[in-house]
């Protein structure tokens, strides 16, 4: 029976964040309210507030859970007991990537973390994007250290400079696909970007396209 409970608990914060997601998405983080995000989710404003303190902490939340396991594989891509950190972090970009043009929930959250205006939600919001930025490029350049610790980036290549253009690429096609995805395609463009960036640090050889690493 506790477990059951458990369980059932469970299912109902996943609710409330999957319907907060969508009203999010869909009226933006400063016209979105808790009781919007209830009824959308079959809740009262009471159930909201059970697991949740306020609309920010439903925030947070709602983009926790994809800013998450993405962290978690960067981890793995910059362990030292690998020796292969670029293939290593090519792979967990690209299945990122492939994720995103698969999946709406995890697209309508990039898109909920990218947009911005000048309400005071949107300050939390941007502290969120500032938290999640230097967090995803200190685990790329992690992974870029290793590789040149192991003689794997071109003579002068500087790790830190190679995380900095790649982050920036990654972001840069993810904006572009939310401005204009008639134009713009995450996976193939995404791919695409990712490569030439990695190239222009990675010595030929160590990176080839296609290739794959040993699973994580």
């Amino acid at each position: 029976m506790a477990r059951k409970t458990k369980e059932e608990t469970q299912a109902t914060r996943e609710g409330i964040l999957d319907a907060a997601e969508s009203c999010f998405h869909e009226h933006g983080v400063a016209r979105t309210t808790l009781e919007m995000i209830g009824a959308r989710a079959g809740y009262t404003r009471g159930a909201v507030y059970w697991h949740f303190k306020n609309k920010i902490d439903v925030l947070a939340a709602v983009i926790e859970r994809v800013r998450l396991p993405f962290m978690q594989e960067l981890d793995r891509a910059a362990t030292e007991s690998r020796d292969t950190p670029v293939l290593d972090l090519r792979s967990v970009i690209l299945g990122s990537l492939i994720d995103l043009a698969q999946d709406e929930r995890l697209r309508n959250t990039m898109e909920i973390m990218l947009r911005s205006d000048s309400s005071a939600d949107s300050k939390v919001l941007a502290d969120l994007q500032q938290e999640g930025f230097r967090d995803g490029l200190e685990r790329m350049a992690r992974a870029l250290r290793r590789a040149a610790q192991l003689g794997q980036l071109k003579p002068g290549a500087n790790p830190e400079v190679a995380a900095r253009m790649l982050h920036a690429t990654v972001l840069g096609v993810l904006h572009g696909a939310m401005v204009e995805p008639e134009l713009m395609d995450i996976r193939r463009d995404g791919m695409l970007a990712l490569d030439m960036t990695l190239a222009a640090y990675v010595k030929e050889g160590v990176f080839e396209a296609g290739s794959a690493p040993a699973p994580l």
